[in-house]
């Protein structure tokens, strides 16, 4: 099962977040930079987490209360991890730039038991998800995409305890599959056909 492991970048500006300026140690303090409103209230916390003289941490605040945070992993000066936060500070989501060019494109959703629900990803990297994979405890289920970009879905995957078990196509653009590839544990792969796109699957007919 995938569970979810604290980034820790996260988990030092955590520490540094939930302690007050006077209770936090004297090292936390030299590695923090506190911004507030004009009313005095926390609106941002600039932290160098690795302790190496550059700020590499965002953190988002309503007062006590954690918005988001932006992470810089590798210090190559551009935001390459946005963790989201609930009203209860539990992680809603975090996005990721695999490039590490500042561009999100990809989206990591999670279960109540802290395990990978849902990964949405963009292939043009432009903010646009085309693949939605979702997950049950950490295990692979299924998965849609839009393979040609007309923000409907034509390719449908699932998945059998994390193996790939069919791919099914949507080949007449009508927002149904009707052509699948079935993948048998042994090995073995069959072609199969829903003429009118309602699911009702059966062999293809040999090519003569």
């Amino acid at each position: 099962m995938v569970t979810h492991t604290r980034h820790p970048l996260t988990s030092a500006l955590l520490f540094v977040a939930t302690a007050t300026a006077c209770n936090a140690a004297a090292g936390d303090r030299q590695r923090l930079e506190q911004v507030y409103d004009d009313a005095g209230k926390l609106q941002l916390l600039r932290y160098d987490a690795d302790g190496d003289g550059a700020i590499d941490t965002w953190s988002y605040m309503d007062g006590a209360r954690i918005v988001r945070i932006e992470i810089d992993s590798d210090e190559n000066g551009t935001i390459d991890r946005w963790e989201y936060y609930t009203a209860d500070q539990q992680i809603e989501k975090i996005g990721s730039s695999r490039a590490r060019d500042g561009n999100v494109d990809t989206w990591t959703y999670f279960g109540p038991d802290g395990s990978i629900a849902r990964l949405e990803f963009s292939a043009k990297r432009d903010g646009t998800v085309n693949r939605t994979e979702y997950y049950d405890q950490g295990t692979l289920n299924r998965a849609e995409e839009d393979t040609d970009g007309d923000t409907r879905i034509d390719k449908w995957e699932t998945y059998e305890r994390g193996r790939l078990a069919s791919v099914a196509f949507d080949t007449r653009q009508r927002g149904t599959p009707d052509r699948r590839l079935v993948y048998e544990a042994a090995g073995n792969v069959r072609l199969e056909v829903a003429a009118g796109g309602d699911g009702q699957w059966v062999p293809a007919k040999p090519v003569r």
